[in-house]
């Protein structure tokens, strides 16, 4: 009787969390547009703080 009352609410997080995911339409984030991000980010601080 136990496992009912420790599985339920573990059952009941993971249906809210896979309606919610569902949802919203929650996608993998997109690695290569990170990527060129951090590369633009680190040429403009390079050339603000005088090439070092």
């Amino acid at each position: 009787m136990i496992w009912l009352i420790v599985g339920a609410p573990v059952l009941l997080m993971i249906s809210i969390s896979i309606y919610f995911s569902k949802k919203s339409g929650a996608v993998p984030p997109d690695v290569n547009q990170g990527n060129k991000n951090i590369e633009s980010d680190t040429i403009r601080n390079q050339f603000l703080n005088g090439g070092g």
